[in-house]
């Protein structure tokens, strides 16, 4: 198979096999499910592990900017920084807009969001930044996901409305009982640290694992997926922390309602979705999606797949069960798999 950027194709174009969803894991009102897929061929290291080997994260050196920082990557692979996570310190924190691999022994101006609308530290520019503990939720993600890719419609760069960005912090953090002096998104994550832990705890990590989709309250909010099950290791706590802080937020209290016709619907209407591409900041091509059922974006390299974030395109806060798969086959199918609960 080849493929010509610019041509429109669909994720299964990249796929050497079928994703396969595995058992979920179930922890209060999330269940999420592994994805297994095929063995990778790139080498890339996640930026975790990469920050441990001398990877630097930086304010731009001839003067700040909100909305990119500059990565160093002195080693010999490739590093997935992946669309979400955060990085903090320096003069405020920030959230990637995409997912990029940075090449080995280069230098690589990145976007990236504002996820602190009230501290500017200049005193502070020359500092690094260190990795989160978590991840940005899926709602955050999901509607920067909507932002970029309809940015990119319209002939503009596929980058997210710093302005919606911080509202939205503020909103979440309004909502989950946080007052930040910063309008920080970490400080959320902090205050409510215990319980994510808790519900995090609940989710394993399995060997082999490329991905997982996450259900809260029997609603779909989130797949993600990389090509490398290592990469997926380092991602799996702070991933599952992100998820875990909207399931707090909109369904504290509720049971797992696992519905893994529902779930199996929005892999493969994922996989069959239709993308265009773009050249990609770093290695690879960077493509977006958007229509009625899902929104989302990822990076492929070479034919394959490096990784892709798809999220419901309309998602309310009641659940909304049946939307993706026959409703019939989808209520006999909902299950809660009481042997695999974490409480």
């Amino acid at each position: 198979m080849s493929t010509i950027p610019g041509n429109p194709v669909t994720v299964e174009n990249y796929l050497s096999q079928p994703l396969v969803l595995g058992e979920p894991d179930i922890s209060g009102p999330m269940a999420v499910y592994p994805v297994f897929g095929a063995p990778p061929s790139l080498g890339y290291i996640s930026m975790a592990r990469a920050h441990g080997q001398g990877l630097t994260v930086k304010e731009l050196p001839g003067g700040a900017s909100v909305r990119d920082l500059i990565v160093s990557n002195p080693g010999p692979e490739p590093v997935l920084l992946f669309e979400g996570e955060e990085v903090l310190g320096a003069q405020q924190n920030r959230t990637f807009d995409s997912s990029i691999l940075v090449p080995a022994g280069a230098e690589q101006r990145v976007p990236v969001s504002c996820v602190e609308h009230g501290r500017w530290d200049g005193s502070r520019h020359g500092e690094e930044f260190r990795p989160a503990r978590h991840s940005s939720h899926p709602d955050l993600r999901r509607e920067k996901a909507s932002q970029a890719a309809r940015a990119r419609e319209a002939g503009m760069e596929a980058r997210a409305d710093q302005g919606r960005v911080w509202e939205h912090v503020a909103e979440k953090s309004m909502s989950m009982g946080v007052n930040s002096a910063t309008g920080s998104m970490n400080d959320v994550y902090e205050t409510r640290r215990r319980e994510l832990d808790d519900l995090a705890g609940g989710i394993d990590s399995h060997e082999g694992q490329i991905g997982m989709l996450v259900q809260i309250g029997g609603e779909v909010f989130a797949l993600d997926l990389v090509s490398r099950p290592d990469v997926m290791a380092d991602l799996h706590k702070p991933l599952v922390t992100g998820y875990s802080l909207d399931a707090i937020s909109i369904a504290k209290g509720s049971e797992a309602d696992a519905n893994p016709a529902l779930a199996k619907a929005f892999l493969d209407r994922t996989t069959e979705t239709r993308i265009l591409e773009r050249d990609g900041v770093g290695l690879g091509r960077d493509f977006r999606f958007e229509d009625a059922a899902l929104v989302g974006s990822g990076l492929v390299a070479g034919e394959e797949l490096i990784q892709i974030s798809a999220f419901p395109a309309d998602r309310n806060d009641e659940p909304r069960r049946n939307s993706a798969a026959d409703p019939v086959a989808a209520r006999q199918a909902r299950i809660t798999r009481a042997s695999r609960r974490r409480r």
